[in-house]
C-alpha cells in the first residue's frame, strides 16, 4: 500500500471569522500529524496570513486552501481571483516579504506597517522566525499564494 501524504483542501468565501477556524483547524491537524507544537503555530499562521491577504487583497468572493505535509516542509497555498490592480499589489507584498535578509525584512516591516492596506509584518516574522518562503503565481485571472515552511 503506497502511504499518501497528508494535506488539507477547502474552498470558502474568505471572511475574517473564517480566518480564525482556518488557523485553529490548521494547528490541531498539524499536531495530530505529529508535528511539533511550535512548527504547527507556524503553518497555522501561514495560513491565517494567506488567508487574510486574500480576502484583503483580491476578489474576496472565494479562495482555494490547499495544505501540503511534504516531509522536508509544508507547502500551504491560497487561490483567489485577482484584478490586473489586485495582482500588481500582492506581487509587491511579495517583493517586499522577500526582499534582503529576513531579519531585517521583518524589522522594516514593523517600522513600515502596512503595504497598501495590507499587513505584511506577520509574513515577514514567519520568514525571519521559520525561514519561510513566500512565492506567488499567477494566471490571467487568479493569483496563488504560496508559503512553504521548512520542517
Amino acid at each position: 500500500m503506497i502511504r499518501q501524504l497528508p494535506w488539507v483542501h477547502i474552498e470558502l468565501v474568505p471572511l475574517y471569522l473564517q480566518v480564525r477556524n482556518l488557523r485553529r483547524f490548521v494547528r490541531d491537524f498539524c499536531v495530530g500529524m505529529s508535528l511539533r507544537p511550535e512548527y504547527a503555530e507556524y503553518v497555522a499562521t501561514a495560513s491565517a496570513e494567506l488567508l487574510e491577504i486574500a480576502a484583503k487583497g483580491a476578489s474576496a468572493q472565494w479562495a482555494r486552501f490547499d495544505l501540503r505535509l511534504l516531509g522536508t516542509f509544508t507547502e500551504i497555498s491560497v487561490t483567489s481571483a485577482a484584478t490586473l490592480r489586485q495582482r500588481e499589489t500582492l506581487l509587491r507584498v511579495v517583493s517586499e516579504v522577500s526582499q534582503g535578509e529576513a531579519r531585517e525584512a521583518y524589522a522594516r516591516s514593523l517600522a513600515k506597517g502596512d503595504l497598501e492596506g495590507l499587513a505584511i509584518s506577520g509574513l515577514c516574522r514567519l520568514r525571519h522566525e521559520a525561514s519561510a518562503e513566500l512565492a506567488l503565481t499567477q494566471s490571467e485571472e487568479e493569483v496563488c499564494l504560496v508559503v512553504r515552511v521548512p520542517i
